[in-house]
């Protein structure tokens, strides 16, 4: 899972995005970016890009509050089946 966590970052960065966090617990995967109005068909492309699709469940972009921060994110989160 820490070699997933690493791709993701990596490719989120490479697209331009300032990533905040990428995390899992268990199957569930998180990618926090410091942009509010980013592109949610942009931000699946690149899952996307890392991850296949037949492996993404359940893709959902949310936008909300860091814990602990005054920063709002958009989060990328699915159930990865690999």
């Amino acid at each position: 899972m820490e070699e997933l966590k690493s791709e993701l970052r990596a490719e989120f960065e490479s697209q331009g995005y300032d990533v905040a966090e990428v995390s899992a617990n268990r199957d569930r995967v998180r990618v926090a970016v410091l942009d509010e109005e980013a592109s949610a068909d942009d931000l699946r492309s690149i899952t996307h890009t890392v991850v296949d699709e037949s492996d993404v469940l359940g893709l959902n972009v949310t936008t909300e509050a860091l814990d602990g921060q005054d920063d709002i994110a958009t989060v990328v989160s699915f159930r990865y089946r690999g």
